[in-house]
């Protein structure tokens, strides 16, 4: 019989150790790479926390049914790193306040304090344009504006905006008289009027955070730098990424499990498995800092799991899925990705995303949080998708026409969007010809979307539309959702295809302003009728023409009546139009969690629900969902306490061990005073996955205003059950948040 084995990896290992124990550890991911081979079912590779491990792992076997692969952490303290950057010393001064250093590996990547610096670019901010595309666009273009001498440019990058929803960008070939050649094609054609900057050349080195890397062979060169404040390099944390790679498999693999590592500065993803997959369970891992994706799934995935993992700062996409099927995203963090234009992932319309899944049936992504993206934070290609009890946050920062959720294509039917929560999906029309608008929706059926159901979803705050349905999305289900504050609640647009059969029902679409519209049907001609309308609420206070129709360019404003008979008067016979000074002070109450909530009501204000009328004391709300009140006053001045998470249970964790990090989320509006997080006997918490837990937390608001994650742990100290509650204290306000664990 061969038992298990366990390889270790410490910082103050030997590489001629054997590695199977704690006491003889290997030193280097070199050296675990020499006998990856050896791996089999059950075996565990253990790299010591607290340690900083540089390199790429090479896996290439998988385990089997019950005995799968384990790649982990062993001893006490932070998760350990496998980081695919050098530190870098011994600078010197070039020129100015320009310092140089010798690498012996190409360096693609460079971060100042774990901040990621920027290539030298050209213009230092903004956007030229791009004047005259070649006769293949994709190729290069013409920009008179360009009067550097000949070869100035060449081997710069050039990153081209080239369409509403993408950055492209290639090595320059050559630069002739204003002409710009590219090493490599684009994938969307180049055209006059779109924006574009260079980077990468050391003559425009002129600005703090930036950098170049001279490549003088063919795996080492000189990295310049100009620091900010001017502050000599030699006395700071400076490193280099130069490794594409964490962990990498390109053959086939099943049963591997990945937990408790921390992923940081990957040229490419901090995990690629690129084979045919299953059984994969990702859990409890951080990924930042890489220039590509986080996480990156390629070809066929059955019955994966990615799950209570963060993904911090990463250039391009969070998670990329190509091809699966039962596939979960759960409990997952996404903090600014896709957040510096041009760069990212290029030759695909997803480069800077937060989730990103296609050709993937019968995924399920629920309870994550997505929080700053460059564009989409969810796109999700595939049938029978159940996307729910997420919430989104500042989407569609950088790029345009797309969503906070979106899907796409033919193969898109029977998926449920439901119970989520989207806020701030703002689109960005920089580089973009004058006159582009911001396109950016909440949820977004593409063409071709069928059979989709979107449900009971929080959509606030969108420049466009809560919802939007593009060209023959047919026997779509569009219920129950509250939609405010946006500037229409649902868009149709049908071009030539048909779009018909779709349901609209006991929804809310409620604008604040006279320039937000509830319904916008757009067609290229009169007589589009998208499907049926009932028991909807529209509102707005001071603007009863709430419905629009464009056909061409004739845009046309509707009343109620007018939209029903546009409609065909059998359709929309029970909807409600809230208008008038009543509903001039409206607010949003939210219950972001799995118990139904009951809200207490500001006496000195007078509360009115749609539909039902006057209110008093107290409102309930049922879990994952809204509920729009109207006062008397401004709600908006109201201090306001929520959570987005569950009630938190750690299962059982022996005593004197720490479990694996739980979070939720804090959104508080109009509070004054700092913030006390306290944690009951047995719990702590932190604002930092890996560090800085403490039995109390203070959070100070800016401007009134605080959104923040909290992560929880269990340290039992005794053999007991363990329960009580967080308690999230701001002045009067409390919100508690249920916890409990077990040691026995």
């Amino acid at each position: 019989m061969v038992f298990p084995e366990t390889y270790y990896i410490s910082n103050s290992g030997n590489d001629a150790n054997n590695g199977l124990s704690p006491v003889f550890p290997f030193k280097t991911i070199w050296k675990l790479n020499s006998i990856i081979n050896k791996i089999r079912p059950g075996d565990a590779v253990l790299f010591e926390r607290n340690g900083y491990f540089t390199g790429q792992i090479i896996l290439q076997n998988g385990g089997s049914k019950g005995s799968p692969v384990f790649i982990g952490a062993y001893g006490k303290g932070k998760n350990p790193v496998i980081s695919g950057a050098y530190p870098l010393k011994n600078w010197s001064l070039f020129k100015g306040n320009i310092y140089k250093t010798e690498t012996d590996t190409v360096i693609k990547n460079l971060f100042y304090f774990r901040e990621q610096m920027i290539l030298a670019r050209y213009p230092d901010k903004g956007f030229l344009i791009v004047k005259e595309p070649f006769t293949n666009p994709r190729t290069g273009f013409t920009d008179g504006d360009l009067r550097q001498a000949a070869g100035y440019w060449d081997n710069s990058n050039v990153r081209v905006r080239t369409v509403n929803w993408a950055y492209e960008y290639s090595v320059i070939k050559s630069f002739r008289n204003g002409q710009i050649t590219f090493s490599e094609p684009f994938y969307y054609p180049v055209e006059d009027g779109w924006g574009y900057y260079i980077d990468n050349n050391l003559n425009e080195l002129n600005s703090e955070k930036e950098w170049y890397f001279e490549k003088s062979g063919n795996s080492n060169g000189t990295l310049y730098f100009m620091p900010p404040d001017n502050r000599f390099p030699g006395n700071s944390l400076i490193e280099g990424s130069a490794y594409a790679y964490g962990i990498y498999a390109f053959s086939n693999l099943s049963n591997v499990t990945v937990s408790g590592l921390d992923f940081k500065n990957q040229t490419e993803s901090g995990i690629c498995f690129t084979g045919n997959k299953s059984e994969i369970f990702i859990d409890n891992c951080t990924f930042s800092g890489q220039m590509m994706t986080g996480i990156t799934l390629y070809n066929y995935s059955l019955d994966c799991k990615i799950n209570n993992c963060r993904f911090y700062d990463i250039n391009g996409k969070g998670i990329y899925i190509v091809n699966s099927k039962n596939q979960t995203v759960s409990k997952c963090i996404f903090r600014n990705t896709g957040m510096i234009p041009g760069y990212g992932t290029k030759d695909d319309p997803f480069g800077m995303s937060g989730l990103i899944a296609m050709s993937s049936n019968s995924i399920h992504i629920f309870g994550n949080s997505f929080e700053n993206t460059g564009h989409d934070a969810v796109n999700c290609i595939g049938n029978s998708a159940l996307i729910e009890n997420n919430v989104v946050t500042n989407s569609m920062l950088f790029l345009n026409d797309g969503g906070a959720i979106k899907s796409y294509g033919e193969n898109n039917s029977n998926s449920v969007w439901r119970n989520n929560f989207i806020f701030n999906v703002k689109g960005n029309t920089d580089g973009a010809p004058a006159g582009t608008e911001p396109l950016a929706a909440g949820v977004y059926l593409d063409a071709y979307c069928s059979n989709m159901k979107v449900l009971n979803n929080t959509i606030s705050g969108c420049r466009l539309t809560a919802v939007y349905l593009y060209n023959e999305c047919n026997n779509n289900e569009i219920r129950s959702n509250i939609c405010y504050d946006n500037k229409t609640g649902i868009f149709f647009f049908k071009e030539k295809d048909p779009m018909s059969g779709n349901t609209v029902a006991d929804n809310i679409f409620f604008g604040i302003n006279n320039y937000q519209y509830t319904v916008m049907l757009r067609a290229r001609s009169q007589g589009f009728i998208p499907g049926i309308f009932e028991n909807n609420f529209y509102g707005s206070p001071f603007n009863t023409d709430l419905f629009v129709y464009q056909s061409g360019n004739l845009k046309q404003a509707f009343s109620y009546p007018g939209f029903r008979k546009l409609l065909g008067n059998n359709n929309d016979l029970n909807s409600t139009v809230l208008t008038g000074q009543e509903f001039a002070y409206s607010g949003l109450f939210l219950n972001m969690n799995d118990d139904t909530t009951e809200v207490m009501l500001n006496p000195a204000y007078s509360y009115n629900l749609p539909g039902t009328g006057q209110i008093k004391d107290s409102v309930k709300i049922h879990p994952w969902s809204s509920q729009l009140l109207f006062s008397n006053s401004d709600l908006n001045k109201l201090s306001v306490i929520y959570i987005y998470g569950n009630k938190i249970n750690f299962g059982k964790v022996s005593e004197g061990n720490i479990s694996d990090p739980a979070w939720y989320k804090l959104f508080c509006k109009n509070i004054d005073e700092t913030l006390t997080v306290s944690a009951p006997d047995g719990f702590e918490v932190s604002t930092d996955d890996n560090i800085g837990y403490n039995k109390v937390l203070r959070l100070k608001p800016e401007n009134g205003t605080l959104e923040r994650i909290v992560f929880v742990r269990f340290i039992p100290g005794s053999v007991k059950k363990f329960e009580g509650l967080i308690s999230n204290k701001s002045g009067s306000l409390n919100y508690n948040v249920k916890v409990s664990g077990d040691s026995e």
